[in-house]
């Protein structure tokens, strides 16, 4: 096996780990690799807020922040909010965060600054739910 290098662990944890082998002769190496893919694959999503937003280049607090979902899926960082319509994939949070900032700009100016005749009944009703997040918009 190329590159590999001795640890040490308890006895007890030796005979935990052995109650975990999927058949007899497999590895601590094959094992411990399986359980790790497991725990990062059945890790729920973190949230973060985002409490500021950029719009029309002017930078403002929410009323409320709005709740991001943040998934690590291959080394690359998945930032969502379903309700908004915000989705950003980024190999860092930094990105991700301007990224997701950029996509809320971007549905503000198509639902909001739009003219409201050209709207549909479910676009009239997001271009709402975006300006109820701010304090005096309506």
């Amino acid at each position: 096996m190329p590159d590999t290098s001795s640890i040490k662990i308890s006895t007890e944890l030796k005979y935990r780990l052995n109650s975990l082998k999927v058949h007899p002769r497999e590895t601590y190496n094959d094992l411990i690799g399986r359980l790790v893919s497991h725990a990062r694959e059945s890790r729920p999503p973190t949230h973060i807020p985002l409490i500021y937003v950029r719009v029309g280049g002017e930078i403002r607090e929410l009323a409320e922040p709005i709740e991001l979902c943040v998934e690590v899926e291959d080394g690359e960082y998945i930032l969502y909010n379903h309700a908004l319509r915000l989705l950003a994939v980024a190999p860092d949070l930094r990105e991700g965060l301007m990224e997701v900032t950029a996509e809320f700009e971007t549905n503000w100016k198509d639902f909001v600054e739009r003219d409201e005749s050209g709207l549909t009944g479910g676009a009239l009703q997001f271009r709402r739910k975006l300006l109820s997040l701010f304090h005096g918009e309506s």
